[in-house]
């Protein structure tokens, strides 16, 4: 994953490439871009970037795969927020898989509660 932007590379803070042998062997790292086109870039040639096999939330704003797996904690954290759960399943272009076990759901469908019922 791509962490900071290089337009020379046309390549952006949270751009997500696969490494893979290119046509001739060697390793390349490739990006699909907006149009559906894929740009194949040397390793060395890469901007800072980080391993990514999963991602946060947080981490994932901004950005839309076609395919997102949700999974959230086995007990209420109160770092969960429907806020939070609203923005994993927007990243999701046409599916998604949660995993998640009922009593979590249903505490994140629950009224919120108000400050002053304390």
């Amino acid at each position: 994953m791509i962490g900071r932007n290089d337009s020379a590379l046309g390549l952006f803070n949270g751009d997500i490439g696969i490494a893979l042998p290119g046509e001739g062997g060697e390793l390349r790292v490739h990006f699909q871009l907006p149009d559906g086109s894929i740009k194949s870039v040397q390793p060395s040639r890469l901007p800072a970037h980080e391993t990514a096999y999963a991602m946060t939330v947080h981490k994932s704003q901004g950005s839309e795969f076609d395919h997102t797996a949700l999974v959230l904690p086995n007990h209420f954290l109160p770092v969960l927020t429907r806020e939070l759960v609203y923005t994993a399943i927007t990243r999701a272009r046409q599916r998604l898989s949660l995993y998640a076990v009922d009593k979590v759901l249903v505490a994140l469908s629950a009224p919120p509660r108000s400050a002053a019922a304390g």
